[in-house]
């Protein structure tokens, strides 16, 4: 096992494997995921989940998985499981089977999440090639039905990928530690520190949660990125530079390294939002965005059928949250969502504002209506398929009664209301508590990443609801005599 502990194995190693419905990775979902994390010979974590795609799973799937649409109902979606996911992917060589599969279809779940994930990548397929070049076959069932490797269940995401470290574990018994790493280096190229940055600056990044900025020659910000452990996330940026043409421009043109540490991971996520925000740095195009966001509402016709339509918005008012169904950043995006919705969900492209047509709607002629346009089907029916339609993209309801109190560390908490931050509590040993107020704004991606943490993290965070007079203490603290 010692090729585990040398070269290139001295990263940690996560097997990973995807089920997915079937399609591309464009427009493709990930339907099971599991990782298997091992570090020093030993598997120190593992995580496997089902995964709502929010639609129908095709028959064919269901056959080769054993996974069908009603075992999905009621899993998390891909933005539940991201975080928890993602840290566990961090800073390990990404290992799968035809590793392009999984990594492309993971990397545009995560990309949906506004998350980064460009690790090193080795693939077992490869690797079975190299080292057993007379044989044909090199799928997975081929490895194992050669070595004799046992699972549970085929095409399940979990087995397959406890096979892949079986097969890891198996190789090393057989092979030499430099056959090995020699077939292993053929795939992973070590990351290369761009030529204008000095290796002490490496050296001295902190291996802490924080937030990193990308400089260029004058000062100017090309990228900000959020990390638990920034050293590895920078150095991580630089192992992708040959293959992607983003991180390669980044990597020319970078002159400067400069960091902010954080009190933990929330704190990270918020930070990176905000200075994107302020400083809108060339590389971080999503985050970055100000312009006006597009609002899907609702409305009631006189039929009783609820309709959609656009609005633009520069600012989200916390009182009209429960009539907003959806916000998209370009109208062409939110064409193409409704669009999509649409389709998948059978409603009236008419109510959903798509159509203007008298009579049946187009899509009724092709029995992808169920008729509401023309009162063929209730409106009870309609509405509440519809409800079903954006309950995973419409803005939740703030879950408490008042402000909470968010206490990420002992020393550091903030204070939030109706998913917006109204303060900053940070005390230092032997001094008083600092309170930083701010303004009372809705912002959309500070939602995100308060929802994320607040549904699937709150084992991490310690919450306490604020009464009216408590609220108005922190907010106004007596004054010094």
């Amino acid at each position: 096992m010692s090729i585990l502990r040398v070269g290139t194995f001295q990263a940690p190693l996560v097997f990973v494997d995807i089920e997915t419905n079937g399609l591309s990775h464009i427009r493709g979902r990930v339907i099971e995921v599991a990782a298997i994390r091992v570090e020093g010979g030993v598997i120190t974590k593992s995580f496997r989940s089902l995964v709502d795609p929010s639609t129908e799973l095709p028959q064919y799937i269901s056959q080769l998985t054993g996974i069908n649409s009603g075992d999905l109902r009621g899993a998390p979606t891909f933005d539940q499981i991201a975080d928890e996911l993602h840290e566990m992917l961090e800073g390990a060589i990404f290992v799968a089977h035809n590793v392009r599969f999984d990594y492309s279809f993971l990397k545009q779940e995560f990309s949906r999440c506004d998350k980064k994930f460009t690790p090193k990548q080795l693939c077992t397929v490869k690797l079975s090639r190299a080292l057993y070049p007379k044989e044909k076959g090199h799928k997975l069932a081929d490895l194992i039905r050669r070595h004799n490797f046992t699972f549970a269940a085929r095409h399940r995401a979990y087995d397959d990928a406890a096979v892949l470290w079986q097969f890891i574990q198996y190789i090393c018994k057989h092979f030499p530690p430099e056959q090995i790493e020699a077939a292993i280096t053929k795939q992973i190229r070590s990351p290369a520190i761009p030529k204008n940055i000095k290796p002490e600056v490496i050296k001295k990044l902190p291996e802490t949660p924080g937030v990193y900025i990308f400089e260029d020659d004058y000062g100017q910000p090309l990228y900000i990125g959020k990390s638990i452990n920034i050293k590895k996330r920078v150095m991580s940026h630089f192992g992708r530079d040959h293959a992607e043409s983003k991180e390669f421009k980044i990597a020319q043109a970078i002159k400067h390294v400069r960091t902010q540490e954080t009190p933990g991971e929330l704190s990270a996520l918020l930070l990176e939002s905000r200075l994107i925000k302020e400083m809108q740095p060339v590389y971080n195009r999503r985050l970055r965005r100000t312009q006006q966001l597009l609002l899907a509402k609702q409305a009631t016709s006189e039929q009783g059928y609820e309709t959609v339509y656009l609005q633009e918005a520069n600012q989200i008012e916390t009182d009209e949250l429960g009539d907003i169904l959806a916000v998209y950043a370009r109208r062409s995006s939110a064409k193409q969502a409704l669009e999509d919705i649409t389709k998948t969900y059978d409603l009236c492209p008419k109510l959903m504002g798509l159509e203007k047509s008298s009579g049946a709607c187009f899509l009724y002629q092709l029995k992808k209506c169920r008729g509401a346009c023309i009162g063929q089907e209730t409106a009870e029916i309609y509405n509440q398929r519809l409800q079903i339609a954006f309950e995973h993209q419409r803005i939740h309801a703030w879950p408490y009664s008042g402000a909470v109190l968010v206490n990420e560390t002992p020393n550091h908490a903030i204070i939030v209301d109706q998913w917006c931050i109204i303060g900053e509590i940070t005390q230092e040993d032997y001094c008083e508590p600092v309170l930083q107020p701010t303004t009372k704004n809705f912002d959309l991606d500070t939602y995100k990443i308060l929802q994320l943490f607040l549904t699937t993290k709150l084992n991490k965070l310690k919450i306490q609801v604020l009464g009216t007079q408590q609220l108005q203490a922190l907010l106004s603290p007596p004054l010094s005599t």
